[in-house]
């Protein structure tokens, strides 16, 4: 046994000098790859040693964001030092990105959602709605469909609204009987999970990565405003996820119905409800109406955010520890400092660069958006089996397309819509370790990865045809 654990304690610490020489090698060629581009081309009339040791700064970038040698908020943050250092930047300027409003909207969402999860008010009212439909596989699948729909655009975290209704989608799989890994537990599953992780995402205050597509976009919306733009995309998720569930993944023959009582006594084990829920219920109510109204008010989205958080924390539903660890810190320093990388690429000249070398290749595709949109949807596809970031995706086709966005009539918006939503992706695991993270949720029993891809594809239709089908409302609009 003690030769064993010896052996067993040396492979490890084999494998982690391993891991650390790994990593040690690709921050050696970062860096290399940094000093070759930034210092070695000469200055020309359109690019000046600034643009090239910015250029060579994002390359080097690039590559630690590849090859994960180091977190993607450090290598971020190193980045962004560089451009200090090499008098690219100001200290004010290149961190300026932290005082926008798009950051303070981000923290403030994920702090609301923390607060709103805690109460578990959302459980209850996921229970009543289920209780209002028929009880056989059609009525199940639309009530939880609906469920989905009606919190989206309520609760800003996705994780939190797939932790409600997959649990929910599972139980429901088991009490009608439908066996492991079918196509009906399938059905269900899919009902509850594309409505609370993606249908969202067309509502302001739906998703916290909303904030963070703002962010890159730069151009203010209210809540209509961003639903006026997203809406076309959402009635088509909606309308093929409910065909999807129902005939492609219907049973073949009679069911068994759901227990009439079954929603009933889950309510009834939750109890009366309690003051916790009653206050989270009130600040939601008021939160949404000022979203609503913002373009009357004027009030910024994330201060309203931030305050709604802290009515959250005044009234006990998260505490200091919450607020430290629920947070995803990390994520949202590397949107703020990512958001500041990339805003250097026009600064410095280098974007319009980018646009000579690459002109002859782009300016065919953008020159419609009846052929950029579908063929960006495609790209996107493509390019998420080689980069495992959804935002790096974002950053490295924002900076190939920006410089044409303005001769093509195209706004920033399109772009960032969507590569964004068509990176969210899961036809392999290493694309989305946030869905991988999720789909246990439904029990690994009658949903598994293997399954729940199948759902990839039906979403990747989803974007395909959603946003094409946008574009007419996105001309209306002046996107494009």
């Amino acid at each position: 046994m003690s030769t064993l654990t010896t052996s067993e304690d040396t492979l490890k610490v084999g494998g982690e000098r391993k891991e650390a020489l790994k990593k040690v090698l690709f921050i050696l060629l970062a860096i290399g790859v940094a000093l070759l581009i930034g210092f070695l081309p000469t200055e020309t009339d359109a690019m000046s040693r600034n643009a090239w040791a910015y250029l060579g700064i994002f390359s080097g970038l690039l590559v630690l964001f590849f090859t994960k040698a180091v977190p993607d908020w450090a290598a971020a943050l190193t980045a962004m030092c560089f451009i200090v250092i090499c008098g690219i930047g100001k200290i004010n300027d290149t961190f300026a990105s932290f005082g926008q409003s798009t950051v303070w909207l981000i923290i403030g969402v994920f702090g609301f959602s923390v607060g709103l999860n805690n109460s578990g008010l959302f459980k209850r009212l996921s229970l009543k709605i289920l209780n209002l439909f028929p009880k056989n596989y059609k009525g199940q699948i639309l009530a939880i469909f609906t469920t989905g729909l009606c919190m989206s655009p309520l609760l800003p975290s996705v994780q939190a609204k797939s932790s409600i209704l997959l649990p929910i989608s599972t139980e429901v799989s088991a009490a009608v009987g439908f066996e492991p890994k079918s196509k009906q537990a399938l059905g269900m599953f899919t009902a509850a999970f594309l409505p609370s992780y993606f249908f969202g995402m067309a509502f302001l205050t739906g998703s916290a990565y909303v904030a963070i597509m703002l962010g890159f976009i730069k151009i203010k919306f209210s809540w209509l405003g961003w639903l006026g733009a997203t809406w076309p995309w959402l009635i088509i998720a909606v309308v093929l996820t409910y065909l999807f569930c129902t005939i492609i993944c219907r049973p073949d023959g009679k069911q068994q119905d759901l227990p009439a009582d079954f929603i009933t006594k889950k309510l009834e084990e939750l109890g009366p409800m309690v003051k916790k829920e009653k206050q989270a219920l009130v600040i939601l109510v008021v939160a949404l109406v000022f979203w609503l109204t913002q373009t009357l008010t004027g009030i910024d989205a994330g201060m309203i955010a931030l305050l709604a958080m802290v009515a959250m924390l005044t009234c006990g539903l998260m505490d200091t520890k919450d607020f430290s660890s629920k947070i995803p810190w990390g994520t949202i320093v590397f949107i703020g400092a990512l958001l500041s990388v990339s805003s250097f690429m026009s600064s410095t000249k280098a974007g319009d660069w980018f646009a000579t070398l690459l002109g002859p290749v782009v300016s065919p595709i953008i020159s419609s958006p009846w052929i950029f949109v579908p063929a960006l949807c495609i790209i996107t596809f493509a390019i998420r089996y080689v980069i495992v970031s959804q935002l790096v995706t974002l950053a490295v086709l924002l900076a190939i397309f920006t410089p044409f966005l303005q001769q093509s009539g195209i706004s920033i918006f399109v772009v960032v819509w969507v590569v964004y939503m068509s990176s969210l992706v899961w036809n392999v695991p290493y694309q989305s370790p946030v869905i991988m993270g999720v789909i246990p949720l439904a029990g690994n029993k009658f949903i598994t990865y293997n399954e729940a891809r199948k759902a990839s594809y039906l979403y990747m239709i989803i974007c395909l045809v959603g946003m094409t089908a946008s574009i007419p409302i996105w001309k209306a609009l002046g996107l494009c």
